[in-house]
């Protein structure tokens, strides 16, 4: 669990968000260490909602909020011969376009950039249904 500052659209319990990095305003302020300290690119979940409030001049009311988030396992569509439990792979995008298949949101419509760099967690039981030689696995 890690203690962090949302704005607070994300206080409610069970929310999930992705981090990316620190606007360049941040750099001058005193809680940037606590704002900041999640891992660019990686989803969170919002856990528990601590109700203490900071003052920030970059989200919408000045304010962030104290809550407890945990990071959160995102499922993807990566090739059969690499999808080994606990492996470190890179990322590219299949060259698909079929938008209506029911695992286009973990695959052609990913968040996942090309060679971006995951482990995988788990492999599960999901494959391809357009031919690809793909699995669905849980990454981080």
């Amino acid at each position: 669990m890690v203690i962090t500052l949302v704005p607070k659209n994300l206080t409610k319990e069970g929310s999930v968000f992705q981090y990316f990095s620190p606007a360049q305003e941040c750099n001058v302020c005193n809680l940037k260490n606590v704002c900041h300290n999640l891992k660019p690119g990686s989803y969170y979940r919002t856990v528990k909602f601590r109700e203490k409030e900071h003052k920030c001049f970059i989200h919408e009311g000045d304010k962030v909020y104290t809550v407890e988030v945990e990071e959160e396992e995102r499922s993807l569509m990566i090739p059969k011969k690499i999808a080994k439990e606990g492996a470190k792979v890179t990322y590219k995008r299949p060259d698909c376009d079929d938008y209506s298949c029911k695992y286009a949101d973990i695959c052609i419509l990913s968040y996942m950039k090309d060679k971006s760099k995951l482990k995988v967690n788990n492999v599960l039981e999901g494959k391809c249904p357009s031919g690809f030689d793909l699995v669905e696995a849980k990454i981080e």
